[in-house]
C-alpha cells in the first residue's frame, strides 16, 4: 500500500498540473483559497492523493493567473508605450528584421516587480545582442498564430516559453538606448569570429549557445531526416553530457588527489567525493545552461538532474516510477505549463526509459549490447513524438543515433566547449577548430543520405504505431498470448475508428492568404499555396505537414488563382516537395495548362469546370482570378465546391450575367471577405450553404468586412473564418457533409483566448 501511495501521489499531482494546459477557463485566484483549505483537510485526514490533487490545483490557479496578470501589466498603459527590457535570447532572422525574447523591466518609467515582469517577443530592424538592456518607445500587440491539424503551433509554443505579447520597435524610432553587451554576448562574438572560416560555424553556435541563426537550411533538413535534430540545440541531452563530463573530471581529480593526501584527509574525500563530484557536474552544467540563457528545456534538464542526484545521495529505497514522477512533479512546479512543450515530453520519455531500463541493462555484461539496446529502446520511444513533430521518421534513425550521439558525447561537445573557452581568452588555436571540422566531416557525409530513408507518417499511422510501440516496450511483462491478442485488438480498433470519406476539402489556416486541398484517397489537388518569402513558406510549415497528416502521398495537380504572393507565393516550394503532374493558371504564356473560362477536366470522382476569367492574361491580378467549380456526384447525390480566388465586384457582375442560379455546398469567400467583393449580383446568383473566408486573425487589413459577413449570414450561409476557426475541413461522404475545425469557441484552452484577447 505504501508503494502504491508513493507512486499515486506524485502521479496525481503531475496529472492535475498537466491538465491545466487544456482547461477551457482559468478561474480566479480566489478559488485557490478553498482548494488550499481542502488540501489541508485532506492532509490532516491522511488522504494523500486527494491532498496532492488540490495542492496542484491551487498551484495551477496561481501560475495561470500570474501569466494572465503579466499580460494585463503590459497592456494597462495601452499599446504605444516606452519600455526598458532585457534581451534574453539570441536573435532570430524573420521576414522583416529580427526577433528576440525579452523581459520587460519598466513601462513608462514605472518599475515592475520581479514576478510580474512580462516576457515578450521583441521585433526590431537591427540584430540586438543577448544580455543588453534596451530602452525605447514600442508598439505592443497580442499574439496570434495559425492553427491546423498538423504543423507548428505558434501560440502553444510561445505560451510554453512564458511569452505574453509581442512588441515592435518602429523603423523610424530614434530614442533607443542600448547598454553594453553582456559577457555571454562577448563570448558568443569570440566564437563567431574564431569559426568564421568554418563551414560548420552554424553547428558550433547551435551546440555551444543554442543559437541556430547561422545553421544552413539544408543541414537542418538533413539532420531532421536523420533523426539527429536534437543534437543541434542545447537540450537535456547536452546538459546531461556536460554534467557527466564535469562529474567524470571531478572524480578523476579526487581519485588522483587521494594519493597525495594524508589518511585523515583521504577518508574525508572518500566520504564526500560523490557529493562533490555531483556538485562539480551540476555547476559546469549550470554554466553551460547560462550560455544558452537558461532556455526552458535546459532548466527542465537541470531540475531533473538535481532531483535524481539528490535521491542517489539520499540512498533512499525509492521505486523507479516514483523517481520519474518526483522529477516531473518538480519540473511542473518550477517551470509552469511545461506540458505545453513537446521538448518536455521528449525529455520525460528519455528519462523514463533510462530509469526503467537501468536495472535490466545492468545485468548485461556486453557493452555493445547495452548501447544498442538502449538506443533501440529510445528510438522506439521517440517515434510517436518525432512522428507528430515532423510527420515522419527515419528508418535508420536508430543507427544514426548509435553512431553520432556517442561521437558527440565523447568528442564533439567536450572539444567544442574547450575550443570556445580558449577562443574567449586568446587567439592562435585555429588548429583546434580545424580538428573539429575534420571530426564533423563523417556526420556531414552520413546525413547526406538521410532523405533516402525518411518515411512520411500520417495521423492514422501514428494512431496505430503508438499503442504497438507501448506493447513492444512492455513485452517482458506480457505473456505471448496477451501480446498477440492486444496487438490484434489494437489494429482492429484503429481500423474501426478510421473515418472514410469520399472527398475531403480542407481550407488551411495560412493567415492572410489562401490554400485549399481537395483530397481523394492518397492523392490531392491544391488550389493556391499561401504566401512565402526568402526565409519562410506556408507550403513547408502548413500545407505539406497537413497533406502528410491526411495520408496524401501524391499531388496530382496545382491550381493557382492568380499571381499575388498570398495565393501563389509557395509555388516553387510545392513543386520542389510534391512535383505535381500539372499546373493550371490564368496568366502568362507558359507550358502550364490554361485556367480559363470553358475549361473542363475530370479527376477521379470530381468534375472541374473553370468559370472565370474569359481569357489568359500576361499577369493575373485579383479581377483575373481563376474561379473553379468542382462537382462530386455519387449515386443520385451531388455536392458542389466553388473556389473564387480574389475576384472583385466587376468580375462577379460579368460572371453572374452568364451563370444560371447555382446551389453551392461549400464556397471560398472572394478576396478574404473584402468589401470590394461579394457583390449583390453574386449573392443573387449563388446560394452557398457553407462559406469560408481565409483570413489572418486581427490583420492590419481588418478582414473580413463585418458587412460582408453579415450579408452571407443573412442569406442563410454558415460562416467559417480560418483566422477564428483555424483549419476547416469538409468531408463529403454520400448524402452528408461532415464539418470540423481546429478551434472551438467553447473548448479553446484558456491561454489561447487570453493571447488573442478574447474573454475566457
Amino acid at each position: 500500500m505504501a508503494l502504491l501511495t508513493s507512486i499515486a501521489v506524485p502521479l496525481c499531482y503531475s496529472l492535475v498540473l498537466i491538465s491545466a494546459v487544456w482547461w477551457p477557463v482559468m478561474p480566479s485566484t480566489v478559488w485557490s483559497i478553498p482548494a488550499s483549505l481542502v488540501s489541508i483537510a485532506c492532509l490532516i485526514t491522511r488522504r494523500w492523493i486527494l491532498s496532492a490533487a488540490f495542492i496542484a490545483m491551487s498551484l495551477a490557479l496561481i501560475q495561470g493567473n500570474l501569466y494572465k496578470y503579466q499580460s494585463r501589466v503590459l497592456f494597462q498603459f495601452g499599446t504605444d508605450i516606452t519600455i526598458k527590457a532585457r534581451v534574453d535570447s539570441y536573435f532570430k532572422k524573420i521576414t522583416h528584421g529580427y526577433e528576440v525574447q525579452a523581459t520587460v523591466l519598466t513601462i513608462n518609467d514605472q518599475k515592475i516587480s520581479l514576478f510580474l515582469r512580462p516576457k515578450v517577443l521583441l521585433k526590431s530592424q537591427s540584430a540586438l545582442a543577448p544580455g543588453i538592456f534596451v530602452t525605447a518607445s514600442v508598439s505592443a500587440s497580442r499574439i496570434s498564430g495559425t492553427l491546423n491539424n498538423a504543423g507548428f503551433d505558434r501560440e502553444k509554443h510561445l505560451f510554453s516559453q512564458g511569452i505574453v505579447a509581442k512588441v515592435t520597435l518602429p523603423a523610424k524610432n530614434h530614442t533607443i538606448v542600448v547598454s553594453r553587451p553582456h559577457w555571454r554576448a562577448t563570448f558568443h562574438d569570440a566564437v563567431r569570429h574564431a569559426t568564421q572560416k568554418s563551414r560548420f560555424q552554424g553547428l558550433y553556435l547551435a551546440l555551444i549557445f543554442g543559437d541556430r541563426s547561422e545553421l544552413a537550411d539544408e543541414m537542418r533538413r538533413q539532420l531532421q531526416y536523420s533523426g539527429l535534430s536534437h543534437l543541434i540545440a542545447i537540450s537535456g541531452l547536452h546538459v546531461g553530457i556536460v554534467f557527466a563530463l564535469g562529474y567524470a573530471i571531478a572524480s578523476i581529480v579526487f581519485t588522483l588527489t587521494k594519493v597525495l593526501l594524508r589518511p585523515k584527509a583521504r577518508a574525508w574525500l572518500t566520504l564526500y567525493g560523490l557529493p562533490l563530484s555531483l556538485l562539480s557536474g551540476f555547476l559546469i552544467a549550470l554554466l553551460y545552461c547560462a550560455l544558452g540563457y537558461f532556455a526552458i528545456s535546459t532548466v527542465r534538464a537541470l531540475i531533473m538532474l538535481v532531483v535524481i542526484s539528490g535521491l542517489l545521495l539520499w540512498q533512499a529505497r525509492v521505486h523507479r516510477l516514483t523517481i520519474i514522477l518526483l522529477a516531473s512533479s518538480t519540473v511542473l512546479t518550477l517551470v509552469p505549463f511545461s506540458a505545453a512543450s513537446l521538448s518536455f515530453w521528449l525529455s520525460f520519455s528519455a528519462v523514463t526509459l533510462l530509469v526503467m531500463t537501468h536495472a535490466w541493462l545492468a545485468t548485461r555484461q556486453n557493452v555493445v549490447v547495452k548501447v544498442l539496446s538502449l538506443h533501440l529502446a529510445l528510438s522506439l520511444c521517440f517515434i510517436p513524438i518525432i512522428g507528430y513533430l515532423f510527420q515522419g521518421l527515419s528508418l535508420i534513425g536508430a543507427l544514426y543515433n548509435v553512431l553520432f550521439v556517442a561521437w558527440f558525447s565523447v568528442c564533439i561537445v567536450p572539444l567544442s566547449l574547450f575550443a570556445a573557452l580558449l577562443a574567449s581568452v586568446t587567439t592562435g588555436f585555429d588548429w583546434l577548430w580545424k580538428m573539429l571540422d575534420i571530426a564533423l566531416t563523417p556526420l556531414e557525409f552520413a546525413i547526406g543520405f538521410a532523405p533516402l530513408f525518411w518515411l512520411d507518417i500520417g495521423v492514422g499511422d501514428l494512431g496505430l504505431l503508438l499503442p504497438l510501440i507501448v506493447l513492444v516496450l512492455l513485452y517482458r511483462w506480457l505473456s505471448r498470448q496477451a501480446l498477440y491478442t492486444l496487438t490484434l485488438l489494437t489494429i482492429l480498433i484503429r481500423l474501426g475508428l478510421e473515418r472514410e470519406s469520399d472527398v475531403s476539402v480542407q481550407f488551411f489556416d495560412v493567415g492572410h492568404g489562401l490554400a485549399v486541398a481537395i483530397i481523394q484517397g492518397d492523392e490531392a489537388v491544391i488550389y493556391d499555396t499561401g504566401s512565402a518569402n526568402d526565409n519562410f513558406s506556408m507550403v513547408d510549415t502548413v500545407v505539406t505537414p497537413n497533406l502528410i497528416a491526411a495520408g496524401v502521398t501524391h499531388l496530382d495537380g496545382l491550381i493557382l488563382s492568380h499571381g499575388d504572393n498570398d495565393h501563389a507565393g509557395g509555388e516553387l516550394a510545392l513543386q520542389k516537395r510534391w512535383n505535381p503532374k500539372w499546373i493550371r493558371r490564368p496568366e502568362g504564356d507558359t507550358t502550364d495548362t490554361r485556367c480559363v473560362q470553358g475549361t473542363h477536366w475530370r479527376w477521379k470522382a470530381l468534375e472541374f469546370s473553370v468559370l472565370w476569367p474569359p481569357k489568359r492574361v500576361p499577369r493575373a491580378y485579383n479581377p483575373h482570378s481563376c474561379v473553379v467549380l468542382v462537382t462530386f456526384e455519387k449515386g443520385n447525390q451531388s455536392k458542389r465546391l466553388l473556389l473564387t480566388g480574389d475576384i472583385e465586384k466587376v468580375s462577379e457582375i460579368l460572371l453572374a450575367r452568364r451563370l444560371e442560379p447555382l446551389s453551392i455546398d461549400v464556397m471560398s469567400v472572394p478576396h478574404h471577405g473584402s468589401s470590394t467583393s461579394s457583390s449583390s449580383f453574386l449573392h443573387r446568383t449563388i446560394d452557398a450553404k457553407n462559406v469560408v473566408a481565409s483570413t489572418r486573425f486581427n490583420s492590419r487589413w481588418a478582414l473580413p468586412s463585418p458587412e460582408v459577413r453579415a450579408q452571407y449570414q443573412q442569406n442563410g450561409s454558415t460562416w467559417f473564418e480560418t483566422g477564428v476557426d483555424g483549419h476547416v475541413i469538409f468531408d463529403f461522404s454520400g448524402q452528408e457533409i461532415i464539418v470540423s475545425t481546429t478551434r472551438s469557441e467553447y473548448l479553446d484552452p484558456w491561454y489561447r483566448q487570453m493571447l488573442r484577447s478574447r474573454v475566457e
